[in-house]
């Protein structure tokens, strides 16, 4: 208990706050230190149940909050529980084993690799709460089955209530993988005692079934007749069992009255972990540790007549922690059962099953018969190299266990929360909801710290939304990594943000940047910590009563009260009651439980020899691939150089990139860093390699073409390249000759530009009161000039044109309902990419508005298991729709109006356009998006098209593009708008208002038949002066 508290006490001060779930953990106490009698929190998913999660462990955090702070509280609850679950390794080591090597399981219980991750890298402190409370309830199972003294039925019921208030699912699933196991000893040691020839009080069933082992047998109709015997015993425990459940109420019953349909999320613990290593590496290899090396002992120990139920249950769960690797799982548990339950949780049970025999094979190598046969056999030095060895892989694995997160970071780095909870309290901030990007688990520790609501969360059993509930996606902010079920769920939030009150988004990942401002937001401003707030213009305040479900009030006052008041009965029956006996000398708990003459059976020649043959296996195929790892060189080849340089680029190694050119004729870092620091785009600063494929021709012998077909992943688009690589061999090693990079500059050293600077003071003096009437600027007035529903293949689509009228410039919000014949709505969506959402005063733009879906509702929209952004799913329409209502509005804008980049060289050829991007001004130009309009011959649009350029435009610079036009032979026009359809900032379109003269930003072409093509550039800037 020492070693626990000192090792684990101590580092996890340290470790915590890198875990997967500790933040988690730390927003549910933060929740019961607000309010304990109320379970519905608005924080996250605009509204969800903390009754959707046993709250024990949580409370006493919460209780402890008080004195010490949310932090402090959580590690001293690890601390805790530890010593709870050491304790109980020992206890329940002494079902299996002497008490002598259950006190060597209890001190590999401490370095235990499933613990170790559990604890660090996990952060689960309430599965390991309940793990530790089950282990301690079975000794007092065994004790109730065996002598049937109901104190003993009393003391295994008060610990299982304190473990299933703290972790339902552990309890639940240990009732088959843990009691039913040892309430099979249980019988099986009553039918040892009765076939007794020996007298006598404590050497009884242990010496006589060692010693008589070759003739003791159990049928299967002996266990049935004992069974039945002890059929008081086992009714008893089983009808408590509702009594313990009990405990969680509340949960039942908002899983019963409230169900949440959602589809599987993917996890690492169902992959193979032959095709996917590393998910074998983190939910098999890892846990599982030095066991994995003393497998066959444990085998051994577990199968045998004694230990038959537990040898069962330790190999099921082990063959359940393969996950997908063998098909058996998934026939064993069924698929929905497969795909809802994270199968790790069976390895880490199997490993707790493993510390008795791990604890017992050390005892038995450091003081008894393995130690006597090994100095027999090989003599003094052998023996202690082994267990030298042993020792140190375990405390190998512990340590990179521990510091697997500085070797491969599992979270980003530490964020300061301060600055964003000072910018959520002022200026009321917090009436809007806001989002995290990028933050990992750390966006629970700033949602523990503000009343402010976040439309995303982190535990996603409890979320309500169907555009997260329908996607196998857990957290908004990490959809990058996700796919198109992430990024389609991130960009219906950021498209439609007023349906979730949705204003701002804190983003520590420049990668959703480019999605973030053409889907119409804008930079606010940098905090010191360096996250950047964007917000969208124009969304309305939460309401002042916000909609909750909510539940009986007996039901939150059971929830509040019944975990607290189990821990305290349990304490109470475990240690006050026995104290007190004690004291009066009352005997009548006192059973043989207690004995040391627990004979473990001999190791025969043969068993040595295997076990000898498995670790040299293993220890062999572990040091090969190490020493394979570490002595691989990526200058063996062609291919393997060309790949490791595009990992490097990937992962932006740009050191570690350029070690892969060739010496002689390769610029110096620092020349090859800054010509590579100034290229800039979407592919360049925003893409991530998807796929690869690597094809070589031979020049020479010392000479080869690499050509490289790349296709990369951005935040807007998918895109391909290709590219060709010279590979030289010098000295045995084969390098890429450096590429060429564009040297040209432009004419000019100097540059000036004009720039439109405005600032909205309003009249509000300083102080606290909120913004008034006469405060409020006028919205600009907006013109819609033509707009028609159109069906192009079999999707229905809005296009049309509007002009700022007035004199400021002014961020758009476009948004278009769809009718069908009988005037019912049918659905609402906003302009996504379809339009540059910032004008200047005069422009005319085009839009295009496209109905979306939630993905993934249907059972049969299977996963396309790959990564596609432009993925776009089709409203399904009821009934055709048959008109249209726009309705747009706009407020004063002066962030984001850059316009000093245009077309140049436009023509078409063979139905593809041509042209190149210049940027004539004082910005880079870091993701350019190409608006293409098609007109018809009255001038009015016809269809609009948006890509976006793979190279971002330098200043005084230009880039080509090409883009192949749409094909109209399946369009056709359903409904034309017209005044009457159109709405202005919440008004009727005024038909009579003079159209002024236009601003003509857009660059058009004849196409024939009096058809136009228009053409403009939308730049986001990726690091713009004022930022």
């Amino acid at each position: 208990m020492f070693i626990g508290l000192v090792f684990h006490g101590t580092i996890f001060f340290f470790t915590f706050d890198s875990t997967y779930d500790a933040f988690v953990h730390i927003f549910f106490a933060d929740h019961y230190s607000r309010s304990w009698f109320e379970p519905w929190d608005n924080r996250w998913y605009t509204g969800f149940n903390v009754t959707s999660y046993p709250p024990l462990v949580h409370q006493l955090t919460a209780l402890l909050s008080k004195l010490i702070g949310l932090k402090y509280a959580f590690v001293f609850m690890a601390a805790a529980i530890v010593q709870l679950l050491i304790v109980g390794a020992y206890r329940f080591s002494k079902l299996w084993t002497t008490p002598r090597a259950a006190g060597y399981a209890a001190i590999f219980a401490c370095f235990c690799s499933s613990i170790v991750e559990a604890l660090h890298l996990f952060g689960q402190l309430p599965t390991l709460m309940g793990i530790a409370c089950l282990l301690n309830a079975l000794p007092e199972v065994y004790r109730w089955m065996r002598y049937g003294k109901y104190y003993r039925l009393a003391t295994a019921i008060s610990i299982m209530g304190v473990g299933v208030t703290s972790h339902h699912v552990t309890t639940i699933f240990g009732m088959v993988f843990f009691i039913a196991p040892v309430m099979g000893l249980a019988v099986v040691d009553t039918i040892i005692a009765k076939n007794k020839d020996v007298e006598g009080a404590d050497k009884w069933y242990y010496s006589f079934v060692e010693e008589n082992v070759s003739k003791f047998k159990i049928t299967l109709r002996g266990f049935l007749v004992e069974t039945w015997n002890k059929r008081k015993e086992l009714v008893l425990f089983v009808g408590s069992v509702p009594i313990i459940m009990m405990l969680i109420f509340p949960y039942f019953y908002w899983s019963a009255t409230d169900p949440i349909n959602q589809v599987s999320i993917p996890h690492g613990s169902r992959d193979s972990f032959i095709e996917v290593t590393s998910s074998g590496l983190m939910f098999f290899l890892i846990p599982m540790g030095i066991i994995l090396l003393l497998m066959p002992y444990i085998f051994i120990r577990v199968w045998t007549r004694r230990n038959f139920f537990i040898g069962l249950s330790f190999s099921l769960m082990v063959l359940l922690g393969t996950g997908g690797t063998t098909p058996l799982p998934k026939l064993m548990l069924g698929e929905n059962a497969f795909n809802i339950l994270t199968l790790d949780r069976f390895t880490f049970w199997a490993t707790i099953i493993s510390i008795p025999f791990i604890g017992e094979f050390f005892y038995r190598l450091l003081e008894a018969d393995l130690k006597d046969y090994l100095r027999e056999k090989l003599g003094v030095w052998p023996h202690r190299l082994s267990w030298i060895l042993l020792a140190s892989i375990l405390s190998f694995l512990t340590i990179f266990i521990i510091n697997l997160g500085t070797f491969r970071p599992l979270q980003p780095q530490s964020i300061d929360m301060k600055p964003m909870l000072q910018f959520l309290e002022r200026d009321q901030h917090d009436k809007w909801r806001y989002m995290t990007l990028g933050f990992g688990d750390q966006m629970a520790w700033l949602s523990a710290q503000t009343k402010a609501q976040s439309v995303d969360g982190n535990y996603h059993s409890a979320r309500r939304l169907p555009e997260m509930t329908t996607r196998p996606l857990e957290r908004l902010e990490n959809s990058k990594f996700k796919g198109v079920q992430g990024l389609g769920s991130l960009q219906q939030f950021l498209t439609v943000p007023e349906k979730y009150y949705l204003k701002y988004v804190f983003s520590n990942d420049k990668f959703y940047d480019p999605i973030l401002y053409f889907s119409g937001w804008e930079r606010v401003q940098r905090l010191e910590n360096g996250i950047m707030v964007w917000q969208k213009q124009d969304v309305p305040p939460l309401p002042s009563a916000l909609k909750k479900k909510e539940l009986p009030k007996i039901m939150k006052i059971w929830w509040g009260i019944m975990p607290i008041l189990s821990l305290l009965i349990a304490l109470g029956v475990n240690f006050v009651y026995v104290w007190y006996t004690r004291i009066k000398k009352n005997h009548e708990f006192d059973d043989e439980y207690r004995n040391d003459n627990f004979l473990i059976a001999p190791l025969s020649k043969w068993t040595f020899i295997f076990m000898g043959t498995w670790i040299a296996v293993i220890v062999t195929v572990t040091g090969t691939v190490i020493i394979k790892g570490l002595f691989h060189s990526p200058y063996d080849d062609p291919e393997s150089v060309v790949e490791a340089y595009y990992d490097a680029v990937d992962f932006k190694y740009f050191g570690a990139a350029y070690e892969f050119f060739e010496p002689e004729t390769r610029p110096s870092f620092e020349d090859y860093f800054i010509k590579l620091s100034v290229e800039d785009g979407i592919v360049a600063s925003y893409a991530k390699l998807d796929n690869m494929i690597i094809s070589t021709e031979k020049i020479d012998k010392n000479n080869y073409l690499a050509k490289v077909d790349a296709e990369w992943i951005t935040p807007v688009e998918q895109y391909m390249t290709h590219n060709e690589h010279r590979v030289t061999k010098v000295k045995g090693k084969w390098y890429i000759i450096a590429p060429k990079f564009d040297n040209s500059i432009p004419p000019d050293t100097f540059v000036e530009e004009s720039l439109l600077s405005m600032h909205s003071q309003g009249k509000r003096q300083t102080g606290t009161d909120p913004t008034q009437h006469d405060d409020v600027m006028d919205r600009p007035e907006l013109k819609i000039l033509n707009a028609r529903l159109v069906k192009k293949d079999s999707t229905y689509t809005v296009v049309g044109e509007l002009q700022n009228i007035d004199n400021y410039p002014a961020h758009i919000t476009v948004l278009a309902d769809l009718y069908d014949q009988y005037n019912r709505k049918l659905v609402s969506y906003n302009v996504k990419y379809g339009s540059i959402h910032r004008i200047m005063p005069k422009e005319v733009v085009s839009f295009r508005i496209n109905f979306e879906s939630t993905a993934w509702v249907k059972t049969d929209d299977l996963d396309p298991g790959e990564f596609n952004p432009e993925e776009f799913t089709e409203y399904d329409f009821p009934m055709a729709p048959v008109k249209f209502k726009i309705l747009a509005r706009a407020v004063i804008d002066k962030n984001d109006l850059y316009r000093s980049v245009g077309l140049q060289n436009v023509h078409i050829s063979n139905n593809t356009l041509e042209a190149e991007g210049f940027n004539y001004g004082t910005e880079e130009v870091s993701v350019p998006k190409v608006l293409v309009s098609y007109y018809d011959n009255e001038d009015k649009v016809k269809w609009v098209e948006v890509f976006f350029m793979r190279e971002g435009i330098r200043q005084q610079r230009k880039r080509k593009l090409k883009h192949k036009l749409a094909d109209f032979t399946n369009y056709s026009i359903v409904y034309e708008g017209t005044e009457a359809d159109f709405y202005v900032n919440g008004l009727p379109s005024i038909s009579y208002i003079s159209v002024p003269q236009t601003k003509e930003l857009t660059h058009k072409i004849l196409l024939g038949n009096k058809e136009k093509l228009g053409l403009r550039i939308d730049g986001y800037l990726g690091s713009p002066t004022i930022y």
